[in-house]
This record gives structure tokens, C-alpha cells and sequence, in this order.
């Protein structure tokens, strides 16, 4: 290839010189974007005069053009003359090409095929020209989409509504909330009156007396508990085969509430050496059994005292967990124990065993029992209980809230006030309530 030392069109002596090539190419010349010939085409430019390339027709030219990904690349140009004509269109092809060139509005025939435009302004859909497109959606913009008045300025229109229409709704929206507050929204009777909406919307700002309405009639309020309680029902009936064995056990023990103790303690923290500050007993019917505080022999944290509100200052005077070790087991002899949170409170009682009986009763002389064991009496000791079922996780399926989280039915809290006489009081309490709910059949 070789470069001529001019490329852009220039003027002498009056008269224009045509730019010159950039480069040649097999003998060929080579243009930037812009300045090739007028009198060369591409392939596809052949079309719209009817031509298309002869066979064996070499390019006259190529341009160069730079294409997204792809670079610079040559485009071939071919003349007009070298060209062999196409076949004459038919009528129906002269047919569809004129629709195509046509505006569907106002009729004008355009040189190339115009883009098939669709919107809500137009009347159709179709092939239309600029200026129709342009001219309708400037009149949609300035006409009122209820009730159809054009209006001179687009500002007088917003949203598609003109200002005497946003009026209308506007009134219409107050009327129609006056009227919903006013009725049941089940069956559309009326449920209240004017001035009683009128009079709880004045009382004070951000009261909650407006939201009592739109009250529910009593006949609709039965009917949504009828509804209820059937879906209820349905629910219950799906998970009986564990729900059954639930309330047949809750009903066991309200029968019988001498044979089962409830047992429930505070303590110093959740996690790591767990030690007692309160320990209660109650039997199933809870009627106090023991009720009484523990001095741990070790400072109560802050964040434990917040929780149960006993303080080092309360247990100082009180007994250790020996002391009251044979009232806590006079006081469970012969029942059946029923503890809220099993697993968390028999692991602390079992500690406190285990530090008493470390202190108390060696198992050999000179060899000091591992670390993580359990000394052997409290083994026993808690071997000696009969430990029942726990009462959190059947209060959890009792309830029926399923957590996604946690893969099972999710533990409710027992507000019993955080100390342990009132917890044991809150268990006999949901063992009732469980026992007293009608089965599903």
C-alpha cells in the first residue's frame, strides 16, 4: 500500500478537488468515513436503485469505518453502471412497499418506509410519519383523559386529569371514605354515624379513636370467628399425630396436678459455669411447693440482675444450694417434673450438684475427678427424678407458628415475670389452657 500526501477535498483555483485516497489495497483505493466518492455504493445502497451486483463484479473502492467490537474495518463500494438491474417489482410488492411509505394519518407518501409507531395517543397502530406522531401526542398531553376537553396549554393537564376533574374525584374519594367509615365492610350495613366519626376525628390529633372505623357488624364479627375457628380446626386436624399426644398430656396432668412438680430457676447468666440465685416449685395446679433465693457464691452480673432483678445485696443472707438440696428433693419425691425450658434448667441444677458435691463428698481420695465429668451423686440424683416432657417445645406445637428459620414450630415466650415462684405459676397456666382447648373433631 502507499499513502498520497492529501486526503481531504480541497479548492484551486476556484474549482473543488475530490479527497484522495488514504491508501491502496491490490490496486484498489482505500477512503476515510465521509470521503469516498458520491458515485460509489455499497451493496446495500445498490437497492434502492433497483441494482444489485453483476456476477464477478470487483469493488471500485473500499472506505474504511470503525464498527463497535469489531474495529476498523473495509467496506466494499461498487458503481452504479457495473451494476445489473433487479426485476421490476410486481404490483403487489409496488403495493406493499408504497404502505410502507405511507403514513396511516395523513396520507403523505414518504422516500423511505416509515417506523411502525404504536402509543395512546395515536389512533392506531401503524406506519406514521414524524409530525403526525409529534402533533397527537402533544394533543393527548393537553387533553383531560375523563372527560375529553382539549385545552390550550399543557400545564392545564396533569396526570391526564384537567383541573375541575381532579376536583371531582377528589370530592368523590372523601365521599366514598365518609361512606366506608360509616359501614361494615363485610356486608355494607351501617355501623356508625356521621357525627361519631365526626367527633373521634376532632377529639385530638393522631388519636386512635378514628381508627375503630369502619366497625364490623356483630354478625359479620361472628361470622369471621366461624371462619376462624374452621381454619383453626383444619390446621389442628393436619398436625394431630403430634397436637394429640400434646393435650392428652397437658390433660393428664391437670387431673392429676399432685403428681407433677414444675420446677423453675434464675440464675447468673446463660452460658459457662450457670450458677442458682432462685429456685422455685409448684405443683401441676400451681400451688407452691419451695419458693425460695440462693446465694450463688459468685457476684451476679448486671445483665443477669436486669433480667430477674436480683442482686448480690438480696442473696447475701440466703441459703447455698446445699443447704436446700433436701427441700428441693422432699418437694419433687414422687412427681413427675415438668420443666418450661428442660433442657437449660436441668443442666443448671445438675452444675450446682456437681459443685456441692465436689465440695462435700471426693469420689477418692487424692484422685480429683476431670474436669468436664459430672460428679457421680449428682449423676445419680438426677437420675433419681422423673424428668417429663418439655413444656416449651409442647407449648410450641400447641400454639402452631411455624418458623422458616429454625425448621420447626417456633418457642413462645412464657411471661411469667422472670422470677421463678411467677414462672412456675405461668406454666400451670399454659397447662390449662392447653388442656382446655376443644379438639378439632
Amino acid at each position: 500500500m502507499t499513502a498520497p500526501t492529501t486526503t481531504a477535498p480541497t479548492v484551486a483555483d476556484g474549482a473543488t478537488v475530490p479527497a484522495q485516497p488514504v491508501a491502496h489495497h491490490a490496486g484498489v483505493p482505500v477512503y476515510r468515513a465521509g470521503e469516498a466518492p458520491p458515485d460509489l455504493y455499497t451493496k446495500t445502497q445498490l437497492a434502492p436503485h433497483r441494482r444489485k451486483l453483476a456476477p464477478g463484479q470487483q469493488p471500485a473502492a473500499y472506505v474504511r469505518l470503525t464498527m463497535p467490537y469489531r474495529g476498523t474495518v473495509p467496506i466494499a463500494l461498487y458503481t452504479l453502471a457495473d451494476a445489473e438491474p433487479m426485476p421490476p417489482l410486481s404490483p403487489r410488492q409496488e403495493a406493499a412497499k408504497r404502505a410502507r411509505r405511507t403514513c396511516l394519518l395523513c396520507g403523505t407518501v414518504a422516500s423511505a418506509p416509515l417506523p411502525h409507531r404504536r402509543g395512546a395517543w395515536l389512533p392506531r397502530s401503524g406506519p406514521v410519519c414524524r409530525p403526525c406522531d409529534e402533533a397527537h401526542h402533544d394533543r393527548y398531553l393537553r387533553t383531560c383523559g375523563r372527560c375529553g376537553a382539549e385545552w390550550q396549554q399543557r400545564d392545564s393537564v396533569d396526570g391526564r386529569r384537567c383541573r375541575p376533574c381532579r376536583d371531582a374525584e377528589n370530592h368523590g374519594r372523601q365521599v366514598a371514605e365518609r361512606l366506608t367509615r360509616r359501614h361494615c365492610p363485610d356486608c355494607q350495613r351501617q355501623t356508625a354515624t356521621r357525627d361519631e366519626i365526626e367527633a373521634a376525628d376532632a377529639a385530638e390529633p393522631y388519636n386512635f379513636l378514628s381508627l375503630d372505623f369502619p366497625r364490623v357488624c356483630k354478625p359479620c364479627q361472628a361470622e369471621r370467628q366461624h371462619r376462624a375457628d374452621e381454619a383453626r380446626r383444619a390446621d389442628e386436624r393436619a398436625r394431630w399425630s403430634e397436637l394429640g399426644p400434646v393435650r392428652a398430656w397437658a390433660r393428664r396432668i391437670v387431673a392429676a396436678p399432685h403428681e407433677y412438680a414444675i420446677v423453675d430457676t434464675e440464675t447468673t447468666g446463660l452460658e459457662g459455669d450457670v450458677r442458682v440465685v432462685e429456685i422455685a416449685v409448684t405443683d401441676g395446679a400451681g400451688n407452691e411447693l419451695l419458693n425460695t433465693v440462693i446465694n450463688p457464691g459468685v457476684p451476679i452480673p448486671e445483665d443477669a440482675a436486669a433480667i430477674h432483678g436480683l442482686t448480690d445485696e438480696d442473696v447475701r443472707d440466703a441459703p447455698t444450694f446445699g443447704a436446700i438440696l433436701p427441700r428441693l428433693t422432699e418437694a419433687l419425691r414422687g412427681r413427675r417434673v415438668v420443666i418450661y425450658n428442660r433442657d437449660y434448667d436441668t443442666g443448671v441444677v445438675a452444675n450446682e450438684l456437681d459443685h456441692h458435691h465436689r465440695a462435700q463428698a471426693p469420689t477418692l481420695p487424692g484422685v480429683p475427678l476431670p474436669p468436664h465429668a459430672v460428679h457421680p451423686a449428682a449423676a445419680a440424683w438426677m437420675d433419681a427424678q422423673e424428668w417429663d416432657r418439655c413444656a416449651m417445645k409442647a407449648y410450641a406445637v400447641h400454639i402452631g407458628e411455624w418458623s422458616n428459620y429454625w425448621g420447626g414450630w417456633k418457642w413462645q415466650r412464657l411471661n411469667g415475670g422472670h422470677r421463678a415462684a411467677g414462672d412456675c405459676r405461668a406454666v400451670a397456666f399454659l397447662l390449662r389452657d392447653i388442656a382446655q382447648t376443644p379438639d378439632p373433631f
